[in-house]
C-alpha cells in the first residue's frame, strides 16, 4: 500500500476510528508521501492495522511518534520493549480502599525524605514501577504526570535527583534527568548531536 491507499482506507472508517488512525497515520507522512523510514512497512501491508503493526513490531522504530501513537491507541502492553535500570517492587491496591472518599483513590506513594508524600493516581488492581535512565524509553507512549526534585522513596526504590514522572497503564515510570556540568539538562540526543556522536535511536 501507498499513502493515499492508507489515507483512502482510513477515510472509509467510523468517524471515532477514522480521527484516531488519521492522526496516526500523519505522523508516517510527509507531504502527501508516507516518510522513507516507513514506507517498506507500508509495501508489505494489507491494511493500515497491518502497516502499524508492522511499524510497532520493528525495534528499530521504537523511539519515533508513529510507534508511540500506535502503542497507545491499541492499548499495547509496551514497557517490554525497553531496557529500565531498576525496578520498584509491585504495588498491590487491593484492600486499600478506605470508607473515606479522600483516601480511596487507588494509586502508588512517594514518600518524601524531609516529610511528606504524593500518590500518583492509577486504576487497576495494581502497578509496577520502573526507574529508567534520561532518554531511554519512548516518552510520547506514556502520559506525562509531573516532575519531582529530590531525594524519595517509591516501592522500594530509593531516588535522589530530578525525575520525570510518566504513567503508562498500571505503570508509574521515573526517568531520571541527566544534568551536564552547567546543571542543565543534558538529553542523550542532543549529546549526540553536539558532540557527533551515534545516536541508538
Amino acid at each position: 500500500m501507498d499513502y493515499q491507499e492508507l489515507k483512502d482506507c482510513i477515510d472509509g472508517l467510523a468517524p471515532t476510528q477514522r480521527q484516531a488512525l488519521g492522526k496516526v497515520l500523519s505522523l508516517a507522512a510527509l507531504g502527501g508521501a508516507l516518510k522513507p523510514e516507513f514506507q517498506a512497512h507500508a509495501e508489505a501491508a494489507d491494511s493500515p492495522r497491518a502497516f502499524f503493526e508492522a511499524i510497532y513490531a520493528d525495534d528499530d522504530l521504537r523511539f519515533t511518534n508513529v510507534w508511540a501513537a500506535w502503542a497507545k491507541h491499541a492499548g499495547k502492553d509496551w514497557l517490554g520493549r525497553f531496557e529500565p535500570i531498576g525496578r520498584g517492587a509491585r504495588i498491590d491496591f487491593r484492600g486499600r480502599e478506605s470508607q473515606d472518599a479522600a483516601f480511596s483513590v487507588r494509586g502508588v506513594p512517594v514518600a518524601f525524605a524531609g516529610g511528606g508524600s504524593l500518590i500518583v493516581p492509577l486504576s487497576g488492581r495494581g502497578a509496577d514501577v520502573y526507574l529508567f535512565a534520561d532518554d531511554s524509553f519512548n516518552e510520547e507512549a506514556a502520559t506525562y504526570f509531573t516532575t519531582l526534585q529530590g531525594d524519595f522513596t517509591c516501592a522500594g526504590l530509593e531516588l535522589s535527583g530530578m525525575f520525570d514522572v510518566f504513567k503508562a497503564d498500571n505503570a508509574l515510570i521515573f526517568e531520571q534527568w541527566n544534568l551536564g556540568e552547567n546543571g542543565f539538562r543534558a538529553r542523550t540526543t542532543d549529546l549526540a548531536n553536539t558532540h557527533g556522536f551515534i545516536s541508538m535511536h
